[in-house]
């Protein structure tokens, strides 16, 4: 019951948020440009300032050293999810835009607003420091080849991944090695900054879905399968194949809690920000959380 009352709070918050972008939109309040003007603060200015404060407070070389284990299978979770989520992605659509949202909605699940309070409230702080080393690396996935999946028709390359959140990843680490300090005006601007970052995102993707027909996404095979393969088929195979192969107990916690969580709205920040098929990352991101409410206390109950 706690755990459904907690993604409850959680999804009451988003869709509150949700809400207001969407009737916004729908009553001209926002016009066509609002979505990627609000896209764009959060990428360049509001998502850096969370970077820096998220890679600075967690990496530290005492917690990376203590939990190089958890680290490394993160890597390695993430490597093979990675390369399975782009085999699913043809099966959703052949264009390219569509198949990067697939491809990062199936790799990257929301971290930051469902996991972290979720771990943190029904497993305690040291499952929940556990949680946060073993999401570095998804953390680097996303501001590299998940921005460069959402937003670029580039090459692969090392220009074609420099963002403001890449560069704001290389200060929190350097930030978090070194453990600096930074004066508290600054931290009191950042924390600012940061705490932009969820309900701008969430009216972004109301704007974005007002775009859309409601109607349609409800009756789209793909939105159904998508959520049951992020949310039920991921999670719960993992968890087995976890056990199967004597994994930790400590490492699979955090494995399987990130794994079940929907899928995150920076496949509808990124793409509107930059062009990229911002309507589809919308569809997933709604029925995904509409559905998590039910799946996360089943995936949960079986840790």
């Amino acid at each position: 019951m706690q755990i459904t009352l907690i993604t409850l709070k959680q999804l009451i918050n988003m869709f509150f948020f949700i809400g207001v972008g969407y009737i916004f939109r729908k009553k001209n309040i926002f016009d066509d440009k609002s979505g990627t003007t609000i896209s764009k603060l959060v990428v360049n200015i509001f998502l850096p300032a969370m970077v820096v404060l998220s890679f600075s407070n967690n990496f530290k070389v005492d917690v990376i050293r203590d939990k190089l284990m958890i680290f490394l299978f993160s890597f390695a979770v993430l490597a093979v999810t990675g390369v399975l989520s782009i085999v699913l992605a043809k099966m959703f659509s052949k264009n390219r835009k569509t198949q990067a949202i697939y491809i990062y909605s199936f790799t990257i699940p929301n971290l930051g607003y469902m996991a972290y309070p979720l771990v943190k409230a029904i497993y305690g702080e040291i499952a929940f420091l556990d949680t946060l080393v073993y999401c570095i690396p998804y953390s680097l996935y996303i501001y590299t080849i998940g921005m460069y999946l959402l937003t670029s028709n580039e090459k692969l390359s090392f220009k074609s991944l420099l963002n403001p959140a890449l560069l704001a990843a290389f200060v929190g680490i350097f930030l978090g090695v070194l453990d600096v300090k930074l004066p508290e005006v600054v931290t009191g601007i950042i924390k600012s900054a940061e705490n932009c970052v969820t309900p701008c995102a969430m009216v972004l993707t109301g704007c974005v879905f007002a775009r859309i027909n409601i109607k349609a996404v409800f009756l789209d095979w793909r939105s159904y399968v998508t959520s049951a393969i992020r949310l039920l088929i991921i999670p719960i195979a993992s968890l087995f194949i976890f056990r199967l192969l004597n994994v930790p107990e400590s490492w699979i916690l955090p494995a399987v809690a990130v794994l079940a969580m929907p899928c995150g709205v920076n496949s509808v920040v990124f793409p509107e920000a930059y062009g990229g098929d911002a309507e589809s990352g919308a569809k997933i991101c709604f029925m995904s959380a509409i559905a998590a409410l039910i799946t996360i206390p089943i995936v949960f109950a079986l840790i």
